[in-house]
């Protein structure tokens, strides 16, 4: 790029997580880059006061700093704060469960000034199932080429996304009305027409447990805000099921777990409604049953 270019870690770690040491010796064993590095985290009053110190000797630079917010604020403020008093030109968003492959860096400068159109970098990422008993599974995530339609279904992104911070002045930063929130991110960044740029090679890992009940009891609340948040970017058959979804509508279903209903589904529902209080899925089982009789008593 000519002038160096300066990086900003941003990690979420309100609740002192014990994984953050490995995730910062993550980026100590990055190739490259590293001298161009500062990493904020976010906490709210939980670590110590020489935890930026410690911090900085795990991810062998100097460059570490502690953003402080009260405890009641939103995880989304908290994070815009932390952007604020970034100075990278680069603004990667990491998790303590997250890890960074040893050629993140080196992959992302390259990016970024191979391609000065690209906005967005995300990449193929390893997951790592906490709870193996339970059905989780380990292994390489593959993930697709960036597609409109599927970032209006599902957040397929995956963990350790960079950005320009040109990027983000152009869009609203995070929002607390859903907890879906990079999501929201990304949605904001596709609908102001910025530009993803696919790396396929698993570039970072993450760890994956099972749902607790809660998350998904919330699910189709935080997918409706997401999509009222950015109706632009969706069909306007989603937008309606949204709106009816909030208002309780019989009819509007939460879908799938982190699915967000396209049109032709939300359409779907509408009829099977339909057809249920018409009576007319009674009558068809009925009849399915009566020829099931019949054709065994031919």
């Amino acid at each position: 790029m000519g002038v160096r270019t300066h990086i900003s870690i941003i990690v979420s770690d309100q609740e002192a997580h014990t994984s953050l040491p490995r995730m910062l010796q993550s980026v100590a064993r990055q190739s490259t880059g590293l001298d161009a590095v500062e990493i904020l985290v976010i906490g709210t009053g939980s670590h110590a006061s020489d935890a930026p110190q410690a911090w900085a000797a795990i991810a062998d630079t100097g460059a570490v700093r502690l953003v402080e917010s009260l405890p009641d604020t939103p995880a989304g403020e908290a994070l815009n704060r932390a952007v604020e008093c970034s100075s990278g030109r680069l603004l990667l968003f990491m998790r303590p469960d997250y890890r960074m492959d040893a050629k993140f860096l080196t992959t992302a400068l390259s990016v970024f000034s191979e391609f000065p159109k690209a906005d967005v970098m995300y990449a193929d990422y390893i997951r790592i199932a906490r709870d193996k008993g339970q059905g989780m599974r380990s292994g390489l995530v593959q993930l697709p080429d960036f597609d409109d339609t599927l970032l209006q279904t599902t957040n397929f992104l995956g963990p350790a996304v960079m950005l320009r911070r040109r990027t983000w002045e152009r869009i609203h930063g995070f929002r607390d009305n859903t907890t879906y929130r990079f999501w929201d991110l990304w949605v904001q960044a596709a609908t102001a027409g910025c530009s993803f740029f696919h790396v396929n090679y698993p570039l970072a890992s993450c760890e994956v447990s099972n749902i607790p009940f809660r998350e998904r009891a919330e699910d189709g609340r935080r997918k409706a805000m997401l999509v009222i948040n950015n109706q632009a970017y969706f069909h306007m058959h989603t937008l309606r099921w949204a709106i009816a979804y909030l208002r309780g509508d019989a009819w509007a279903q939460a879908f799938g777990f982190m699915t967000i209903p396209d049109s032709i589904e939300v359409t779907r529902m509408m009829h099977e409604h339909v057809m249920r209080s018409m009576g007319t899925d009674t009558l068809l089982r009925k009849a399915i049953r009566q020829f099931d009789r019949a054709t065994r008593q031919a």
